[in-house]
C-alpha cells in the first residue's frame, strides 16, 4: 500500500485480521493458562481430592463445546476462564500425587511440555505451513483415544494406559500444529476457541508426559 493509495487490498485486510487474531489468541492463552496454574496450585495446597472420572470427562468434552457455541459473545470469553479454572483445579490433585511420588516428575513434564508447545507452535507460525489437512485424522484419533480411555476405566490395564499416553502425546503434538495453523489460514478462526483448544492441548500433553516420566523412572 502506498501513500497515494490508502485503500487496503483484500490480502492486506486478511493479513491484518490474522495478525490481530494471533495476538488476541496468545494473549488470552497466557491469561487462562496463568489462571489454570493458580487453581492447580490451590487444589494441591488445599488437599483437594480427585474428581469423579465421569464428571471430569463430561467437563473436558462439554466445556469446549460451550465455548465454541458462545464464541462470538462475552459469554464465550467468560466460559474460557471458567474452563481454565476448572481444568487447573480438577487436575491439581493428580499433579499433587506425582509430586508426592517424585517432585522431579512434574518438573520434567512441564519442561518437556514447554519445549514441545513452543517448538511446534513456533514452527507453524514461522513456516506458515497449512496443517488443515490433519483435521480429520486428529478427530478420528481423538475418538479412538477417548474410547481407549473409557475402556481402560473398566479394564485397568497398565500397559494400555501407557500406550494411551504415548499415543496422546503424538496426537496432541499434531493438534498443536493444526490449532496454530488455524490462526493463520482460517479466515473464520476465533481467538477464544483457539486459545481454549490450545489450553486443553497443553494440559493433556502435560498430564500424559507425567505418566510417561513416572513409568520410565520406575515410579509408576
Amino acid at each position: 500500500m502506498s501513500a497515494a493509495n490508502p485503500v487496503l487490498t483484500r490480502a492486506e485486510v486478511a493479513a491484518l485480521a490474522n495478525t490481530k487474531t494471533i495476538r488476541n489468541a496468545y494473549t488470552l492463552l497466557t491469561m487462562i493458562l496463568g489462571l489454570s496454574a493458580v487453581t492447580c496450585w490451590y487444589a494441591i495446597s488445599s488437599g483437594a481430592t480427585p474428581i469423579n472420572v465421569w464428571l471430569f470427562l463430561a467437563f473436558m468434552i462439554g466445556m469446549p463445546f460451550a465455548v465454541n457455541a458462545t464464541r462470538n459473545s462475552m459469554a464465550g470469553l467468560v466460559l474460557s476462564f471458567v474452563y481454565a479454572a476448572g481444568l487447573g483445579y480438577f487436575l491439581g490433585p493428580i499433579v499433587g500425587i506425582y509430586l508426592s511420588i517424585d517432585p522431579n516428575i512434574p518438573v520434567y513434564a512441564l519442561a518437556a511440555t514447554s519445549v514441545i508447545f513452543f517448538s511446534l507452535s513456533g514452527y507453524a507460525l514461522m513456516s506458515r505451513t497449512n496443517f488443515n489437512f490433519m483435521g480429520g485424522f486428529l478427530f478420528v484419533g481423538s475418538l479412538v483415544i477417548l474410547g481407549a480411555i473409557v475402556a481402560n476405566i473398566f479394564l485397568q490395564m497398565p500397559v494400555l494406559s501407557l500406550v494411551i499416553s504415548g499415543a496422546a502425546v503424538l496426537l496432541i503434538s499434531g493438534a498443536i500444529l493444526w490449532e496454530t495453523s488455524q490462526l493463520i489460514h482460517d479466515p473464520e478462526a476465533n481467538y477464544i476457541v483457539i486459545a481454549t483448544s490450545l489450553l486443553g492441548s497443553i494440559w493433556v500433553l502435560f498430564m500424559h508426559l507425567m505418566r510417561l516420566f513416572a513409568f520410565f523412572s520406575g515410579e509408576d
